[in-house]
């Protein structure tokens, strides 16, 4: 796992928890093998087709890495299709036509199949708790929580494409736009994600707590902390809500 060694943002009181969507809510590899399967499946008769989808659907998530670290767009999604035509040699009509069909409807129906065990119900534990919610994606997410059943849990939605942000991660905008809606500091702020190299850097940069969901421990002094599924990710929150509680309210998320 690469290591970001900065130290670790501390915890003002623990008001809000940001989301990420993508692999962490729901587990994105073993839908991406189920739906390389219905596409194979649904072009056996035109297998010139399939090679043709999967050359569109592969560039445009290679234009979405080449974009990370990129400046601000007015039209995010625009410059990813327009990057992804230029890469796959396709038009960007048909590239456009093939991603709405493969990337954002098809997998809707099957989508629940992936929901990450516990991640319903330690979202309802934590506004029990009095935590708020926010969700970070980086494409629109509220079909997606729609399918994963996830619907009305939090109460700011947003993701790279929307206006006010235009910008994937690792660049920090995003965090910032919704703890702003939520009216919530950064340093009152938690941001679970699936990526090191994204999603715990975006917090770094942002100046938010992280926690990565990985079966592997954190490295010796990253500015973030791992969990290896939704139970020990309770704990984590259930730790530092607790410590925040108590005279100690400036205990740091170091592992």
């Amino acid at each position: 796992m690469p290591e970001l060694s900065a130290q670790a943002p501390v915890l003002d009181g623990l008001q809000a928890i940001v989301f990420d969507l993508d692999g962490t809510l729901y587990l994105q590899g073993p839908l991406r093998r189920a739906m390389l399967g219905k596409l194979v499946l649904g072009h056996l008769l035109h297998p010139l087709q399939a090679l043709r989808t999967m050359k569109a659907l592969g560039a445009y998530r290679k234009a979405q890495e080449a974009l990370r670290g990129a400046p601000r767009s007015d039209d995010l999604a625009a410059l990813q299709l327009t990057r992804a035509a230029e890469k796959s040699g396709l038009p960007p009509r048909e590239v456009s036509a093939l991603v709405e069909r493969w990337m954002d409807e098809a997998p809707l129906p099957i989508l629940g199949r992936y929901l990450r065990p516990g991640a319903r119900e330690l979202l309802t534990w934590c506004k029990q708790r009095g935590l708020r919610l926010g969700l970070l994606s980086d494409y629109p997410a509220e079909k997606k929580l729609e399918a994963l059943g996830l619907d009305g849990l939090f109460e700011v939605v947003l993701c790279a494409q929307d206006a006010r942000v235009g910008v994937f991660k690792p660049d920090p905008r995003g965090l910032l736009a919704v703890l702003e809606a939520l009216s919530v500091a950064p340093a009152q702020a938690l941001y679970v994600g699936d990526r090191v190299e994204v999603d715990a850097q975006a917090a770094r940069a942002g100046g938010l707590a992280c926690a990565i969901f990985s079966r592997a421990p954190a490295p010796a002094g990253a500015s973030f902390r791992t969990a290896a599924d939704c139970a020990a990710l309770r704990a984590i929150v259930e730790s530092t809500t607790d410590k925040l509680s108590s005279s100690d309210r400036h205990g740091t998320m170091t592992p």
